[in-house]
């Protein structure tokens, strides 16, 4: 899936809230391999999608990155500030110009375009591409619904689920026609579960850092 045949169909929403109370700052402009992560992201989805949404409520942040892109950019905010990502996942879906949206959190650093458009192939039919990924400690998979593909067609599910109160992620995915990666899916590009993990605390930053030492 080059670029130019992604050009009517895909979307990427970053979702990059803004302050991390654990690492003390926002999670976006980490540095990791010379880069921050939001261009780190950025430059892992820009030979998928045609155009960017993030979905922060800093956009003022985020404006210097459009004069170095070769796609459109909508920053988005939250219309309901702190009620997490469902909020900013339904914002950035409205927003989206395009009926796929990669949705991915600005803290997965390690993110994998094979197992991106390897998720693309499978949305025919569907609302949601949601991986399920091992937990440890857990027998049960979990889904992992901030690194997933997504129809706009999810949003008045969404818009429900919101009305209703409701915060958790997941809450609308049985409402709509989803397809789940299992993990012998996941494995043939991402045997490692790389793309999954995330930034939450100083430690996960070290270990970041750790991991993408090789890269450079």
């Amino acid at each position: 899936m080059a670029n130019e045949e992604a050009g009517d169909r895909f979307s990427a929403l970053i979702l990059a809230g803004g302050n991390s109370t654990r690492l003390g700052q926002d999670k976006a402009w980490l540095p990791l391999a010379g880069q921050p992560l939001i261009q780190r992201l950025i430059d892992r989805l820009l030979p998928l999608v045609a155009e960017l949404v993030i979905s922060t409520n800093r956009p003022e942040d985020f404006m210097g990155l459009q004069a170095s892109l070769p796609c459109p950019l909508t920053l988005v905010p939250d219309q309901q500030v702190g009620i997490g990502p469902l909020a900013g996942l339904f914002a950035g879906l409205r927003a989206a110009r395009h009926p796929l949206v990669f949705a991915l959190a600005v803290d997965m650093p390690f993110v994998n375009p094979l197992l991106l458009r390897h998720m693309a192939t499978l949305a025919e039919g569907y609302d949601a591409v949601v991986p399920r990924v091992p937990v440890p400690g857990k027998e049960a998979l979990q889904p992992e619904p901030l690194h997933a593909l997504y129809r706009r067609t999810c949003l008045p599910a969404i818009e429900q689920h919101l009305a209703a109160g409701h915060r958790q992620v997941i809450s609308f995915l049985p409402d709509v026609q989803t397809r789940y990666l299992i993990p012998a899916e996941i494995v043939l590009f991402d045997p490692h579960y790389l793309s999954f993990f995330n930034i939450n605390t100083p430690a996960d930053w070290e270990r970041a850092r750790q991991m993408a030492a090789p890269e450079r």
